[in-house]
């Protein structure tokens, strides 16, 4: 395999791939729903980071992230955002679908190798499972 070739191999499963709420899993829309229903009075408008499909566990799979930070509800970031952070969703990957791992607001997040191994970090700390 070339070196280029080798390079776009690693990039396409290392690098984030960010997505619309559109790109969202069939099996998380009824969640992303009851969130903007329970927080929003009016439409919700996500950017094109709010879905980002990443292994965040190590485990081969793609997990997906959803950031609140790149939603607006009526163009605002309130209710999704607060001086404690923004809203952060996290769904595992499984054999069979999805699993809820973490629901809460983080001031930043980020993905790093760890030991070999990625790990979600939320405002610099890794995330306790």
């Amino acid at each position: 395999m070339s070196r280029f070739g080798l390079a776009l191999l690693l990039a396409v499963f290392l690098v984030p791939t960010p997505g619309r709420a559109d790109d969202l899993p069939r099996q998380l829309t009824g969640d992303l729903i009851r969130t903007e229903h329970e927080n929003c009075r009016t439409s919700t408008g996500y950017g094109a980071r709010f879905v980002v499909a990443r292994d965040v566990d190590g485990d081969g799979r793609k997990d997906i992230v959803l950031d609140y930070a790149q939603a607006l509800c009526g163009g605002q970031p309130e209710p999704y955002c607060d001086a404690s952070g923004c809203l952060l969703k996290l769904y595992l990957g499984t054999s069979g679908g999805w699993r809820k791992a973490f629901e809460g607001r983080a001031k930043s997040w980020a993905v790093e190798d760890r030991s070999g191994r990625p790990t979600l970090l939320l405002d610099g700390r890794p995330l306790a499972r």
